[in-house]
């Protein structure tokens, strides 16, 4: 049987099919908006024999409205294997959160799949128990701290380098719709480059700020993983020993939570 894992965020619909051995074999990123890609998707795994209407799925979402979109999309389908993880609440993970059901699911799958991680690297059994930071770079920028105990102890919640640049366009007269795709220099002698530069520069000094922060009072210093679209241009410039960028942690969370290690 096919299985599916997929994270349903504010901008894009992440989705991918699992190999035999439960790890992600082919990785799709599809607008939120246009079901017309999710169709192609779907058409291009049935035509490949790959069995789509068969298929159990495994999804993350943090916008209600689209996963009733997808829910109905599944439906006429024909696909019934539906696991949904809808909040923080539905994930099986020990926290200290005053609330877990109000937060993202996708955070709490990315601290799940990054102690996962961390449990399962061939190291000496102290290091295994180091504490730990996950820093997701989506819509939004979350910074969460995790115990050397395993407990996930919450994070911050920043905006993002594409929601950043949307609410300077949006939310002014004359600021035009940018986004940095590269490093910017840190200063522009025009608008968009001075654009560029505040967006960039303004995220990763919230991201260095809030990793040295959480990072005080955990011992010994904790180990530091990046996720999400944007974490490949705002890692290099956090320096941290040891970190790593694990691109698809959302999904690696779902297939161990939903279909085994």
């Amino acid at each position: 049987m096919l299985r599916i894992v997929a994270d349903l965020g504010n901008s894009r619909l992440k989705w991918g099919r699992l190999g035999p051995d439960g790890g992600l074999r082919e990785t799709l990123v599809l607008p939120t908006g246009e079901t017309d890609a999710w169709e192609r998707a779907w058409a291009g795994w049935d035509r490949a024999g790959a069995g789509a209407a068969e298929s159990s799925w495994a999804i993350a979402t943090v916008n209600p409205p689209l996963a009733a979109r997808l829910a109905e999309f599944l439906d006429r389908r024909g696909v019934s294997r539906t696991r949904w993880f809808r909040s923080a609440a539905d994930v099986p993970i020990r926290h200290d959160l005053d609330q877990p059901e109000t937060a993202g699911a996708d955070r709490a799958l990315a601290v799940a799949a990054s102690i996962a991680r961390r449990e399962s690297t061939p190291e000496p059994e102290n290091k295994r128990d180091r504490p730990g930071l996950v820093v997701s770079c989506g819509t939004a920028i979350t910074v969460e701290r995790i115990t050397g105990e395993g407990v996930w102890e919450g994070g911050a919640i920043a905006p993002g380098l594409g929601l950043s640049a949307r609410a300077l366009h949006l939310l002014t007269a004359q600021l035009p719709l940018v986004l940095p795709t590269e490093t910017p220099r840190a200063w522009g002698r025009s608008t968009r480059p001075a654009l560029e530069a505040g967006i960039f520069w303004s995220a990763v000094g919230a991201v260095r700020e809030l990793v040295a922060r959480q990072a005080e009072g955990l011992s010994p210093s904790p180990w530091l993983t990046w996720t999400g679209g944007d974490a490949s241009l705002l890692a290099p410039w956090v320096h941290w020993e040891g970190s790593r960028v694990v691109p698809d942690l959302v999904l690696e969370g779902l297939a161990r939570l939903a279909f085994g290690p």
